[in-house]
Protein backbone atom coordinates (compact mmCIF):
# COMPACT_ATOMS: atom_id res chain seq x y z
CA UNK A 1 0.00 0.00 0.00
CA UNK A 2 1.41 3.66 -0.86
CA UNK A 3 2.57 5.05 2.56
CA UNK A 4 0.27 7.97 1.78
CA UNK A 5 -3.13 6.36 1.20
CA UNK A 6 -5.37 7.85 2.79
CA UNK A 7 -6.74 4.65 4.27
CA UNK A 8 -3.63 4.24 5.57
CA UNK A 9 -3.38 7.29 7.52
CA UNK A 10 -7.07 6.99 8.43
CA UNK A 11 -6.04 4.11 10.50
CA UNK A 12 -3.01 5.60 12.23
CA UNK A 13 -4.63 8.41 13.62
CA UNK A 14 -7.90 6.65 15.02
CA UNK A 15 -5.73 4.84 16.75
CA UNK A 16 -3.53 7.64 18.06
CA UNK A 17 -6.79 9.06 18.89
CA UNK A 18 -8.18 6.37 20.76
CA UNK A 19 -5.05 5.59 22.98
CA UNK A 20 -4.12 9.17 24.32
CA UNK A 21 -7.20 11.57 23.21
CA UNK A 22 -5.09 14.00 21.32
CA UNK A 23 -3.09 13.32 18.07
CA UNK A 24 0.12 15.25 18.84
CA UNK A 25 2.36 14.65 21.83
CA UNK A 26 2.73 18.85 21.78
CA UNK A 27 -0.85 19.70 22.52
CA UNK A 28 -0.49 18.80 25.43
CA UNK A 29 1.77 21.27 26.74
CA UNK A 30 1.31 24.90 27.96
CA UNK A 31 3.66 25.47 25.31
CA UNK A 32 2.06 23.53 22.74
CA UNK A 33 -1.06 25.12 23.19
CA UNK A 34 0.69 28.34 22.75
CA UNK A 35 2.30 27.18 19.38
CA UNK A 36 -1.45 26.25 18.45
CA UNK A 37 -3.43 29.84 19.17
CA UNK A 38 0.23 31.57 16.85
CA UNK A 39 -1.08 29.12 14.17
CA UNK A 40 -4.56 29.80 14.10
CA UNK A 41 -3.76 33.30 14.23
CA UNK A 42 -1.27 33.52 11.50
CA UNK A 43 -3.29 31.12 9.47
CA UNK A 44 -6.35 33.75 9.93
CA UNK A 45 -4.42 36.39 9.22
CA UNK A 46 -3.06 35.05 5.69
CA UNK A 47 -6.10 33.55 4.78
CA UNK A 48 -9.03 35.27 5.98
CA UNK A 49 -8.26 39.32 5.38
CA UNK A 50 -10.37 41.00 3.72
CA UNK A 51 -13.12 38.29 4.16
CA UNK A 52 -16.27 38.87 5.37
CA UNK A 53 -18.61 36.69 7.81
CA UNK A 54 -20.22 35.28 4.66
CA UNK A 55 -16.83 33.36 3.72
CA UNK A 56 -16.84 29.91 3.63
CA UNK A 57 -13.10 28.34 4.47
CA UNK A 58 -12.04 24.80 3.93
CA UNK A 59 -9.65 23.42 6.33
CA UNK A 60 -8.36 20.15 4.95
CA UNK A 61 -7.21 17.73 7.19
CA UNK A 62 -8.68 19.00 10.31
CA UNK A 63 -8.75 15.87 12.73
CA UNK A 64 -10.29 16.40 16.34
CA UNK A 65 -10.34 20.23 14.92
CA UNK A 66 -8.03 21.82 17.66
CA UNK A 67 -7.02 24.20 14.82
CA UNK A 68 -10.47 24.54 13.38
CA UNK A 69 -11.47 26.11 16.74
CA UNK A 70 -9.38 28.96 17.15
CA UNK A 71 -9.52 29.84 13.47
CA UNK A 72 -12.80 30.57 13.31
CA UNK A 73 -13.09 32.04 16.79
CA UNK A 74 -10.57 34.43 14.94
CA UNK A 75 -12.32 35.05 11.29
CA UNK A 76 -16.25 34.45 11.86
CA UNK A 77 -16.39 32.92 8.37
CA UNK A 78 -18.20 29.98 8.18
CA UNK A 79 -15.08 26.97 8.15
CA UNK A 80 -15.80 23.63 6.90
CA UNK A 81 -13.91 20.72 8.67
CA UNK A 82 -12.56 17.59 6.72
CA UNK A 83 -10.77 14.73 7.54
CA UNK A 84 -10.37 11.00 6.05
CA UNK A 85 -11.52 9.93 9.85
CA UNK A 86 -14.90 9.89 10.80
CA UNK A 87 -13.97 9.32 14.29
CA UNK A 88 -12.04 11.93 14.91
CA UNK A 89 -14.53 14.42 13.54
CA UNK A 90 -16.82 12.72 16.00
CA UNK A 91 -15.33 13.74 19.23
CA UNK A 92 -14.78 17.34 17.99
CA UNK A 93 -18.56 17.71 16.62
CA UNK A 94 -20.22 18.18 20.50
CA UNK A 95 -17.92 21.46 20.71
CA UNK A 96 -18.04 22.88 17.53
CA UNK A 97 -19.25 26.68 17.38
CA UNK A 98 -22.10 27.55 15.13
CA UNK A 99 -19.74 28.70 12.19
CA UNK A 100 -17.64 25.28 12.21
CA UNK A 101 -19.22 22.26 10.54
CA UNK A 102 -17.44 18.76 10.17
CA UNK A 103 -17.14 16.50 7.10
CA UNK A 104 -15.79 12.97 6.78
CA UNK A 105 -14.11 13.49 3.28
CA UNK A 106 -11.31 12.23 1.25
CA UNK A 107 -9.03 15.09 -0.10
CA UNK A 108 -8.21 13.45 -3.07
CA UNK A 109 -12.13 13.50 -4.07
CA UNK A 110 -13.80 16.28 -2.23
CA UNK A 111 -17.61 16.29 -2.03
CA UNK A 112 -17.88 20.24 -3.07
CA UNK A 113 -19.07 21.95 -5.62
CA UNK A 114 -15.98 23.71 -7.77
CA UNK A 115 -15.12 27.51 -6.69
CA UNK A 116 -17.33 26.43 -2.99
CA UNK A 117 -14.40 27.98 -1.21
CA UNK A 118 -13.13 31.98 -0.35
CA UNK A 119 -9.92 30.20 1.13
CA UNK A 120 -8.27 26.80 1.73
CA UNK A 121 -6.23 25.88 4.97
CA UNK A 122 -4.21 23.30 6.70
CA UNK A 123 -2.27 22.50 9.88
CA UNK A 124 0.16 20.43 9.48
CA UNK A 125 -1.50 18.36 6.54
CA UNK A 126 0.18 19.12 3.13
CA UNK A 127 3.32 16.62 4.34
CA UNK A 128 0.41 13.74 4.96
CA UNK A 129 -0.72 13.90 1.15
CA UNK A 130 0.04 12.68 -2.37
CA UNK A 131 0.31 15.80 -3.28
CA UNK A 132 -0.29 15.33 -7.19
CA UNK A 133 -4.02 14.22 -6.26
CA UNK A 134 -4.68 16.18 -3.56
CA UNK A 135 -3.52 19.80 -4.66
CA UNK A 136 -5.52 19.67 -8.17
CA UNK A 137 -9.22 18.81 -6.15
CA UNK A 138 -8.12 21.06 -3.37
CA UNK A 139 -7.75 24.26 -6.36
CA UNK A 140 -11.01 22.98 -7.90
CA UNK A 141 -13.35 23.73 -4.99
CA UNK A 142 -11.14 27.37 -4.53
CA UNK A 143 -12.64 30.22 -6.29
CA UNK A 144 -10.56 32.05 -8.13
CA UNK A 145 -8.27 34.56 -6.04
CA UNK A 146 -8.99 32.65 -3.16
CA UNK A 147 -6.39 32.31 -0.71
CA UNK A 148 -4.55 29.24 -0.24
CA UNK A 149 -2.98 28.75 3.39
CA UNK A 150 -1.01 26.29 4.86
CA UNK A 151 1.57 25.92 8.26
CA UNK A 152 3.84 22.63 7.74
CA UNK A 153 6.86 21.37 9.17
CA UNK A 154 10.52 22.48 8.24
CA UNK A 155 12.79 19.45 6.92
CA UNK A 156 15.99 22.20 7.94
CA UNK A 157 14.60 22.26 11.61
CA UNK A 158 17.20 19.93 13.61
CA UNK A 159 13.91 18.18 15.60
CA UNK A 160 12.22 17.66 12.28
CA UNK A 161 15.03 16.17 10.36
CA UNK A 162 15.56 14.06 12.70
CA UNK A 163 12.52 12.80 13.05
CA UNK A 164 11.81 12.27 9.21
CA UNK A 165 15.40 10.54 8.78
CA UNK A 166 16.01 8.17 11.78
CA UNK A 167 13.15 5.59 11.54
CA UNK A 168 13.11 4.24 14.76
CA UNK A 169 12.45 7.64 16.33
CA UNK A 170 9.58 8.63 13.73
CA UNK A 171 7.92 5.61 15.19
CA UNK A 172 8.80 6.62 19.30
CA UNK A 173 7.15 10.21 18.26
CA UNK A 174 4.19 8.25 16.77
CA UNK A 175 4.83 9.46 13.13
CA UNK A 176 2.60 8.40 10.44
CA UNK A 177 4.50 5.74 7.91
CA UNK A 178 3.93 8.56 4.97
CA UNK A 179 4.41 11.78 6.85
CA UNK A 180 7.80 13.75 5.15
CA UNK A 181 8.27 17.49 5.48
CA UNK A 182 9.62 20.14 3.09
CA UNK A 183 12.14 22.60 2.55
CA UNK A 184 11.21 26.23 2.07
CA UNK A 185 12.49 26.21 -2.14
CA UNK A 186 11.26 22.38 -2.51
CA UNK A 187 7.44 23.41 -1.52
CA UNK A 188 7.79 26.39 -3.10
CA UNK A 189 9.23 24.36 -6.25
CA UNK A 190 6.01 21.80 -5.89
CA UNK A 191 3.35 24.29 -5.28
CA UNK A 192 4.38 26.34 -7.96
CA UNK A 193 3.68 24.01 -10.90
CA UNK A 194 0.23 24.16 -10.05
CA UNK A 195 -0.50 28.20 -11.21
CA UNK A 196 -0.25 29.29 -7.54
CA UNK A 197 0.72 33.34 -7.20
CA UNK A 198 1.69 35.67 -4.84
CA UNK A 199 3.04 32.02 -3.16
CA UNK A 200 5.22 33.17 -0.30
CA UNK A 201 6.87 30.49 2.27
CA UNK A 202 8.63 31.53 5.41
CA UNK A 203 9.72 30.21 8.72
CA UNK A 204 8.32 30.62 11.68
CA UNK A 205 8.31 29.04 15.12
CA UNK A 206 11.09 28.50 17.74
CA UNK A 207 8.66 28.06 20.89
CA UNK A 208 9.28 24.49 21.29
CA UNK A 209 6.51 22.30 22.44
CA UNK A 210 8.50 21.57 26.18
CA UNK A 211 9.43 24.63 27.07
CA UNK A 212 8.25 25.09 30.56
CA UNK A 213 4.95 27.01 31.17
CA UNK A 214 6.86 30.42 32.86
CA UNK A 215 9.62 30.94 29.82
CA UNK A 216 6.86 30.83 27.14
CA UNK A 217 6.57 34.45 27.28
CA UNK A 218 9.76 35.08 27.01
CA UNK A 219 11.01 32.13 24.79
CA UNK A 220 8.04 33.53 22.31
CA UNK A 221 9.71 36.92 22.34
CA UNK A 222 13.26 35.51 21.34
CA UNK A 223 11.35 33.73 18.55
CA UNK A 224 10.04 36.55 16.80
CA UNK A 225 13.66 38.02 16.50
CA UNK A 226 15.31 35.16 15.46
CA UNK A 227 12.21 34.57 12.87
CA UNK A 228 14.01 37.97 11.31
CA UNK A 229 17.54 37.24 11.58
CA UNK A 230 19.06 35.50 8.38
CA UNK A 231 20.18 32.17 8.00
CA UNK A 232 18.61 31.47 11.81
CA UNK A 233 15.33 31.73 10.58
CA UNK A 234 16.19 29.17 8.20
CA UNK A 235 16.15 26.43 11.24
CA UNK A 236 12.65 27.35 12.65
CA UNK A 237 10.42 24.58 13.20
CA UNK A 238 7.36 25.29 10.35
CA UNK A 239 7.05 26.73 7.14
CA UNK A 240 4.05 29.51 6.42
CA UNK A 241 3.19 29.16 3.39
CA UNK A 242 0.42 31.74 1.47
CA UNK A 243 -0.85 31.58 -1.90
CA UNK A 244 -3.64 32.80 -4.14
CA UNK A 245 -5.60 30.84 -6.49
CA UNK A 246 -5.26 32.72 -10.37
Amino acid sequence: MDRQDPARERVHFERIAKRRGKLYWAERTAAGRRRRDIRSGLLATAAAAGLGDDARILDVGCGIADYTMPFARRTGATVIGIDVAPSLLARARPSAPRNVRLVAANVEALPFATHAFDAVIGHAVLHHLRLDRAIPEMLRVLRPGGRFCFAEPNLLNPQVFVERTVPFIGRWLENSPGETAFTRWGLRRTLGRYGLVDLAIRPFDFLYPLTPAPLVPMVERVGRVLERTPLVAEIAGSLLVSARKR
